[in-house]
């Protein structure tokens, strides 16, 4: 779930939306942690309270055989996005890593790269090194948190315009030079897709359920998401705003930020003087990290889909041979077809960030229907006050996907 969310959609949205409209949205993240925490934690109650069913076979079984169907026929090629995403992600931070002023590769070296990274991701997880590198992700991604952290805190000297952030207002579009101009409820399903996806909410009952979670642990989980899923992530989604806020919108192109090499420009005002060129590396490598557990992520919950709807077994245990080989030309293909989806890298995961809106009143739907069925939750409660947080998550999604839908599928197709 950290990968989901602190993931390069998360970062990308975050940004970018300080980039474009400075600190007028952080009213967005205060608004959508509580929402985020319980339907992240109500999706989790579902898998923990049923090991031995995944969580399309509930909604087969308990809710409707076609709708199941509905979901993975959409959410799949979704999620066949999302991995394309963030393996451009994961190539752009690359070369903006290695070559720097090189300007734009040819499509054969962006294919061969690709192809070379998903490898590299797909040989960590299936060799079992991916639970091993995650002490190396964690690091840097805790140095990037830093980073921010330290550009964040020079932007308390703007203290009062990072206050009135938080009061609920619509920023006016931002016209950009050349094309079209950035609008604020663009931003706003961004940084709520990045937090509330189909992928979390439809992929933690399988995680759970892989993971040995059970009854007794339903208490102690809902204290580790208010903790980590409320108080870390809100902290880091405010640092990075506050940072693109601080360090970008003052520059006269931030309306046209759209890739990885000028927003790694926010981190130059994390050191002084001539340390200050360490601050891109140190982005770009963060990012590569958020791409690739993200990448992982996704692609694991879309086998777990897969597997579950066709009848296989679903869980990724060392010996499920068909997970792995599904897996594999899962992530392949995505990689090998990235360079083809001609869009900047950052802006490939906005927009996905936004098809989540899109498909996300559906999911909230499925979830307080089988949050609320005796047969699903074992004899376990949905209290009143966890209905309600649902329902506005629903309500929420719901009028943000009426909102951008027609814009979404536009430029989409376009």
């Amino acid at each position: 779930m950290a990968a989901g969310t602190m993931g390069a959609g998360a970062m990308a949205a975050f940004l970018l939306a300080g980039a474009w409209f400075r600190y007028d949205l952080l009213w967005v993240i205060l608004l959508m942690l509580p929402v985020f925490v319980v339907s992240a934690d109500s999706s989790s109650r579902i898998g923990a309270l049923n090991p031995d069913r995944g969580m399309l076979s509930l909604v087969r079984n308990h809710i409707s055989g076609s709708l199941a169907w509905i979901i993975l026929l959409v959410v799949v090629p979704v999620h066949f996005l999302v991995t394309m995403g963030q393996v451009s992600v994961m190539s752009s931070a690359t070369l903006t890593l290695l070559a720097p002023e090189s300007g734009s590769p040819g499509l054969l070296l962006q294919v061969g790269l690709g192809l070379l990274l998903a490898g590299g991701t797909l040989w960590l997880v299936l060799s079992r090194g991916y639970e091993r590198m995650q002490r190396v992700m964690t690091g840097l991604m805790v140095l990037m948190f830093v980073c921010f952290l330290l550009v964040a805190l020079r932007g308390l000297t703007e203290w009062p315009a990072i206050l009135r952030g938080f009061v609920p207002t619509m920023p006016a579009d931002l016209p950009v030079p050349g094309g079209s101009p950035r609008v604020a409820t663009t931003s706003i399903i961004a940084m709520v897709g990045a937090a509330i996806a189909p992928a979390a909410l439809l992929g933690l009952p399988y995680m759970c359920a892989d993971a040995g979670a059970g009854r007794d642990e339903l208490a102690q989980g809902f204290r580790q998401s208010i903790i980590n899923l409320g108080f870390v992530f809100g902290a880091y989604a405010v640092l990075v705003v506050v940072a693109g806020g601080y360090a970008l919108y003052t520059l006269p192109d931030h309306a046209s930020f759209a890739d990885v090499g000028q927003a790694s420009n926010v981190l130059r005002a994390a050191f002084p003087g001539f340390l200050a060129p360490i601050g891109p590396v140190i982005f770009s490598l963060g990012l590569f990290t958020a791409a690739m557990t993200t990448l992982v992520v996704a692609a694991q919950v879309t086998i777990y889909f897969l597997l579950d709807m066709t009848g296989f077994e679903w869980r990724f245990t060392e010996d499920n041979r068909r997970y792995h080989l599904l897996l594999s030309a899962f992530v392949l293909s995505a990689a090998a077809l990235a360079p083809l989806w001609e869009f900047p890298a950052l802006l490939k995961v906005i927009l996905l960030m936004g098809i989540n809106v899109v498909v996300i009143p559906v999911v909230y739907v499925i979830v307080i229907i089988l949050s609320n069925r005796t047969a699903v939750m074992r004899g376990v409660p949905t209290p009143w006050w966890r209905n309600g947080l649902l329902a506005t998550g629903l309500i929420a999604s719901l009028v943000l996907a009426v909102d951008k839908a027609p814009q979404y599928y536009a430029l989409l197709v376009g």
